[in-house]
C-alpha cells in the first residue's frame, strides 16, 4: 500500500508549489534553474535546498525536471512564473514515487 494516495499527493503538490513560488519571489527567476537547486520532502516538511539537507525522504533536482529541461535547452537563464505550477506537478510526482518506495510490501 503506497504511503502517499491521491488526497496526500494533492497536499504534497500544494506544499511544493507554495515552497517554489516562495523561492522564486525572493532568489529571483532564475534561482530555480541554478545547478544544485532542488525540491526536498524531509520530516520537517518541504523546502527548496542546494545539498543543505542530508537524508531527506525524498528529493529531486530541478535541472532533471521536464519544465526545467525546456527552458535550460532553449538557452533561458530564468523560468517564468507561471511555470511553476508545471514544476510543482513534476516534482510531485518525483517525490510522492521515492516517497511510497519506502512502504513496506
Amino acid at each position: 500500500m503506497p504511503l502517499l494516495g491521491k488526497a496526500e499527493k494533492a497536499q504534497l503538490e500544494e506544499l511544493i508549489l507554495q515552497k517554489l513560488q516562495a523561492h522564486y519571489d525572493s532568489n529571483g527567476s532564475g534561482a530555480l534553474l541554478a545547478d544544485g537547486a532542488r525540491v526536498i520532502v524531509s520530516t520537517t516538511g518541504v523546502a527548496v535546498d542546494k545539498g543543505e539537507t542530508t537524508d531527506p525522504l525524498a528529493s529531486v533536482s530541478i535541472r532533471t525536471l521536464f519544465t526545467a529541461l525546456c527552458y535550460l535547452t532553449a538557452g533561458s537563464p530564468a523560468m517564468p512564473r507561471d511555470s511553476l505550477e508545471a514544476l510543482a506537478t513534476e516534482a510531485t510526482s518525483a517525490c510522492a514515487s521515492q516517497i511510497n518506495k519506502l512502504a513496506p510490501d
